[in-house]
């Protein structure tokens, strides 16, 4: 906890968010998903997509970029398959939504698929895929994004930093979540850089002329860098055709930068893939194996005595519920905007 840090209760984080989002215009649907959402990554550790968020969202909303009073619309193509159009509302109300209506298809039917066109960045998947999970759904997921790295081999911005959740539900809440971009740093985390002073890692971006850059500032100006090479390369080609080609929304250049354009929509697409497990293989059965798998994950000898072996969102739940409990700790400067915000 840094000095400048002062901790606050989850319920009050969220009341101020939303009352932030409110203020701007957003609709009380809006404010609700969006102050759901961001708090849950906020408590979850992920700071980049969490309630520092909320001021941008709300300049969006005053520009007009994000219509606020939007409410997305459920288009059903088939028992389960569906699209939303969003309307260009705020992100992660068009997400939500879009949950809600998978998890209704995949109960229906096992399995169902959802995507979402005229959306806007929608937070942290991690978020969703415990919702999904606590529902007792297997998810998979993934939201494209304005433009950040080249494909490999490239020397222009094509492609977003495209994240891709895998989840998969587990007993008394210990889900595995893996949330994951396609660079070897999210772009947030170079801009927390670039405020704290501080230089970034050999190996996060290169500068606008493709050089590797140690610089926050010459690294935003420039391009991330995917991890894995052609690896992450292809991963973040793969999401934009599940969350943008294949539901109608905008993909690789044609998605707007939400940070320089705050008056233009951006037309983001998301996707949600969901598959009811006790439908697949049988409730106690699938709780039997996923218990089993857990349990060889973390009988694996640690490398380091001091470090043991952590499944994926491991980390991140153990977080949320000492978060719910003790209260999280934001920087003075952005509680103090978010009270400004909502007042």
């Amino acid at each position: 906890m840094a000095s400048d840090d002062r901790k606050i209760d989850a319920a009050e984080l969220k009341r101020l968010c939303h009352g932030a989002l409110a203020a701007a215009g957003a609709s009380a649907a809006g404010a609700a998903a969006c102050a759901r959402i961001l708090v849950d990554a906020e408590l979850m550790g992920l700071a980049t997509h969490g309630a520092v968020r909320v001021p941008d969202y709300a300049r969006r909303l005053r520009s007009g970029g994000i219509d606020a009073r939007a409410l997305p619309v459920l288009e059903r193509r088939a028992p389960s398959l569906a699209l939303v159009d969003g309307r260009n509302a705020l992100g992660p109300l068009v997400g939500t939504y879009a949950l809600e209506a998978a998890i209704g298809l995949a109960r229906d039917s096992g399995i169902a698929y959802v995507g979402c066109r005229a959306s806007n960045h929608f937070g942290a998947i991690a978020p969703y895929a415990r919702e999904a999970c606590d529902a007792g759904l297997a998810m998979l997921a993934g939201t494209n994004a304005s433009t950040t790295m080249p494909p490999w081999g490239g020397a222009a911005l094509r492609l977003g930093n495209n994240p891709l959740a895998i989840a998969a539900p587990g007993a008394d809440g210990a889900h595995f979540i893996l949330d994951m971009a396609m660079s070897v740093a999210a772009r947030g985390k170079i801009r927390a850089a670039l405020q704290a002073g501080h230089p970034i890692p050999e190996g996060w971006a290169a500068d606008e002329r493709g050089r590797p850059t140690t610089d926050p500032a010459a690294a935003l100006t420039g391009f991330l860098l995917p991890f894995g090479a052609h690896k992450g390369s292809g991963l973040s080609m793969a999401v934009d055709i599940l969350a943008g080609v294949l539901p109608g929304a905008h993909f690789l250049t044609d998605v707007v930068t939400w940070v320089d354009n705050a008056t233009q929509a951006q037309g983001v697409g998301h996707f949600f893939l969901l598959v009811d497990p006790a439908r697949l293989l049988g409730r106690e059965a699938y709780g039997a194996a996923m218990a089993r798998f857990r349990q060889l994950i973390k009988d694996t000898p640690a490398a380091d005595p001091a470090q043991p072996v952590l499944l994926p969102g491991e980390r991140e739940l153990a977080r949320r519920a000492r978060a719910l409990e003790e209260g999280v700790s934001l920087p003075a400067a952005l509680l103090a905007a978010l009270e400004e915000l909502s007042s």
